[in-house]
Order: C-alpha cells, then sequence, then structure tokens
C-alpha cells in the first residue's frame, strides 16, 4: 500500500462542515484519502513512502471544470471581436472541416497539461464536432495518459432536415453512442467517464439540426445508462436578426420550457451559459434539481451578457463553472473563472455580497462533483474520497500578504500557483513538470505547426497579421 503524506499546508476541505485547517495535513493510501485534519492530530508515527511539504500552500480539492471544448485550444488569439453568432458561423465552422484524428490528440494533450497546470484534476470535454470512433479515441486516450479525470461528452447528432447529410440515421447514432460508452465508461482506473451532448436550443431546433424525437430519445438512452447529459442554452445576443430573442419570438417558449414541455428536464441534465434565462426558467430547474453551469469569462469576451447564477443559486439551483475553451477566452485556468464569476455577479446585482469567494470555490469544486453524480467520489477532501488535491503555492509577489488565503487565493490567486497536483492519490504535476506523457515541448510544436495549418485552411491566415487595431 502506496502512502503519501501532505503536510504544513493550508487545508481547505469543502466538505459537509466546510472545515479548514491553517496547518493542517491529507495522508493518502494508494487512491484514497485516509485521514486530514490539523497536524497537532498526526499521528507521531505516521509513516509514508513520500512526503510533500505544503507550507506556505493552500490544500484544496483538485478543480472541476464542467464546460470546455478540448480543440479550441489550438487556435487562442485568432477569434477576437465575434459576437457569438458570427463567430460559430465565420469563424468555428470553417475550422471544423479541417479537423482529423491528429489535431484532435495533439489538442488533447495540450488542453490537459494546462489543465492540469493550473490545478484543475477532472472535465468535462463537451463535444461540438461529429466524432468517429477513431477521433474519440483521439480525444480520450491523450488526457488518460497525462492521468486526469475526464467527463467525454459524446454528441449525439443523426440524419435530420436540418442535418441531411450526416451518415447515420437517429437509432444507428444512438447504437454508436452505446458502443462508445461500453468502450469508455470506467476506461483508466476510472478516470475516463461518458457523458453525452444533446442541443435542445431554440437556434439548433430552429435549424433542424435537433428534433424533439431527437432529444426524447437521447434522454431515455442516459437517464437508462445514468450519464449526464451537456447542453448549451439561452444564449447569444439579444438581437432580433440572428440571436437569441429571434429564435424566442420564433417559438414562444424558453430553451428551459422546452425541455420540461417535452417531460426530459431533471437531475441528468447540465445547462450551459444560461445568460437569458428567466426567473421561470430558474424556478423550473431548481423544481427538477437540473445543473446550471457558468462560464463567466467567454460570456464577456462575445459581449453576450451576464447570467443570473446569484439568483439561481438563491433558488437552489446547484451551479458550477467551466472555462468553454481558450479559442472563445483564452483560458482553462479555474481560479480566473472563480474570480470572474464573483467580480460579474457583483456588478449584475450592483451588490459586493452576492457571489462570496467561498460560494465560487464551491462551484469550482464539490458544486461541479454534484453536478457529475461523482460527489461521493470527489469534490472535497474527506476520508474515504479519491485523493484529487491541489496544492498552490501562495508564497508569490503577486499574492503579498495573507490575511485572508481564501480571498487572496481567488481574488490575487492564478493558476499558474499550482505547486502540485495529485489525482487519484497519483502526483502528476509538479514543479513544471507532468509526471506522464510527452514533452511540452514536443506537444507545443506540433500543435502549433497543425493550428497554423489548420487555421490558413479554413480561410483565418490574415488574423495571424500582428496589426494593431
Amino acid at each position: 500500500m502506496a502512502r503519501l503524506l501532505v503536510k504544513n499546508g493550508y487545508v481547505v476541505t469543502v466538505d459537509g462542515g466546510r472545515a479548514v485547517h491553517p496547518d493542517g495535513f491529507v495522508l493518502i493510501e494508494d487512491t484514497r484519502i485516509a485521514a486530514l485534519g490539523a497536524m497537532a492530530e498526526l499521528p507521531a508515527d505516521a509513516q509514508a513512502d513520500e512526503v510533500i511539504d505544503a507550507a506556505g500552500c493552500l490544500v484544496v480539492p483538485g478543480l472541476i471544470n464542467l464546460h470546455q471544448h478540448h480543440w479550441y485550444t489550438l487556435f487562442k488569439g485568432l477569434a477576437d471581436g465575434y459576437l457569438l453568432e458570427d463567430w460559430i458561423t465565420g469563424f468555428v465552422f470553417p475550422l471544423v472541416r479541417h479537423l482529423d484524428d491528429g489535431a484532435m490528440r495533439v489538442a488533447s494533450y495540450l488542453d490537459g497539461m494546462e489543465m492540469l497546470a493550473t490545478g484543475t484534476t477532472c472535465s468535462l470535454n463537451h463535444s461540438v464536432t461529429t466524432t468517429t470512433p477513431s477521433m474519440v479515441r483521439a480525444i480520450i486516450e491523450p488526457q488518460a495518459e497525462l492521468g486526469i479525470r475526464q467527463v467525454f461528452a459524446k454528441e449525439l447528432r443523426c440524419r435530420t432536415p436540418g442535418n441531411p447529410n450526416h451518415p447515420l440515421s437517429l437509432d444507428e447514432s444512438l447504437a454508436a453512442m452505446a458502443e462508445e460508452v461500453e468502450r469508455w465508461q470506467g476506461a483508466s482506473d476510472g478516470l475516463v467517464r461518458m457523458a453525452m451532448v444533446i442541443e435542445a436550443n431554440a437556434h439548433w431546433i430552429a435549424a433542424g439540426m435537433s428534433t424533439d424525437e431527437l432529444v426524447r430519445k437521447g434522454y431515455e438512452f442516459a437517464r437508462d445508462r445514468d450519464l449526464r447529459i451537456s447542453g448549451h442554452i439561452a444564449g447569444g445576443t439579444l438581437s432580433l436578426d440572428k440571436g437569441f430573442l429571434k429564435h424566442l419570438r420564433a417559438t414562444g417558449r424558453t430553451d428551459v420550457q422546452y425541455l420540461m414541455e417535452l417531460g426530459v428536464l431533471d437531475k441528468h441534465w447540465l445547462m450551459i451559459h444560461g445568460i437569458h434565462v428567466t426567473d421561470t426558467d430558474i424556478a423550473q430547474m431548481a423544481h427538477v434539481g437540473c445543473h446550471f453551469v457558468y462560464t463567466p469569462s467567454s460570456e464577456a469576451m462575445r459581449g453576450g451578457g451576464i447570467a443570473p447564477f446569484a439568483k439561481a443559486q438563491a433558488a437552489g439551483v446547484n451551479t458550477a463553472l467551466g472555462t468553454d475553451g481558450p479559442m472563445v477566452d483564452y483560458s482553462v485556468d479555474m481560479i480566473e473563472q472563480m474570480k470572474i464569476c464573483t467580480l460579474m455577479q457583483h456588478v449584475r446585482h450592483l451588490d459586493p455580497t452576492r457571489m462570496p469567494v467561498e460560494r465560487t470555490i464551491e462551484m469550482a469544486t464539490i458544486n461541479g462533483a454534484r453536478a457529475l453524480g461523482l460527489d461521493h467520489e470527489i469534490g472535497s477532501l474527506e476520508p474515504g474520497k479519491r485523493a484529487d488535491i491541489a496544492i498552490f503555492d501562495m508564497r508569490k509577489p503577486h499574492i503579498g500578504v495573507l490575511n485572508r488565503p481564501l480571498s487572496t487565493f481567488v481574488s490575487a490567486g492564478k493558476g499558474t500557483d499550482a505547486k502540485a497536483v495529485i489525482v487519484n492519490g497519483a502526483v502528476v504535476y509538479r514543479n513544471s513538470a507532468f509526471a506522464n506523457g510527452p514533452s511540452f515541448d514536443e506537444v507545443l510544436g506540433e500543435a502549433t505547426q497543425r493550428a497554423r495549418q489548420i487555421a490558413e485552411a479554413a480561410g483565418h491566415g490574415p488574423r495571424f497579421a500582428p496589426a494593431w487595431r
């Protein structure tokens, strides 16, 4: 039995009592937490095969990124200045046609490395492309090799009026989904889990990309296998020509109301973005127990608005955080998301008490685990849970005096303050080095080359010009 001791740290448990141990320890046996508490409670004869001295560091549950698109990391810096609808049609769609397994694989390595290096130990990867079995393998395997926990949400798409060239019928797509779930669910010692993407927002329904039958049958498939369903809702600009209001006027119902009318909205759904959800939507979400995922820097970068997450929290909706993707907002740093979440909610409500940093830490840890149905395993530091832990060095010039460590962590800290990251009891990142996988320089070199080739093939070459706008 391998034993790892993290000692002398400021241990933030996010357990049921929200215990904090200013001078604490965490003892790990194999993949799970065996004990934790104040250093004064550590038995004198406690033995460990390895010791990490966390003096001057925060020791927190590994951060959980509930919404990101891994291949977006290839195209950082190219997509400034687009509203959401123009970004999708004018920037994203041309890129998608040139993505292949090789691009997906190197993007998965790069994305996984950035997450580990900023303290994230688990993410949900929301597929926005049509993936083949070989492409799914190219996405999942690199992050499994790196040792990060992942939930791959595979898209449910089929031949529909708006997607007439898709090779599969709905029943064939569901059969293919079943094969992928069978292949990957629980792989790599449980580090890999599967979920489903169902796009049921007004834009997709109006475009004929999704249908009532697709949503119903997809939901039944996920419910029967207890898979989570990830879906974008209530996003985009308030435009009568091409944005959210156009489709709201055409359908006469919000995205939440549509799912309620179909009778499918429940705890399996992760509702993403939700910039324009109504008070009625929030009440319905709280009633059925679905989950609400905020990506604040993404909404801000696209000029979409500020979603009502403080209001949703107050109504009893489980709220979590995601990053969306570097092609949108340049980062997968979850500390950045926590800070922006607090700032944006305070601005929306003109009230500096509406989103305390403690709430955003919960959103990035235990709430994310609850949304995935994994709160019995991860999301807090408790004996018996999986040892997913991030250790952040707080002895940095940009941090300074630690009068209130949690406030300073969220408001002044950076993901790159991560000193060590532990997933499933294994140290997978420490002092800027990854324990597994290829070298970062190798990955970055290939990713840079592929990104340039794909962007130019998609017609985005002019965006590389070093012009001052």
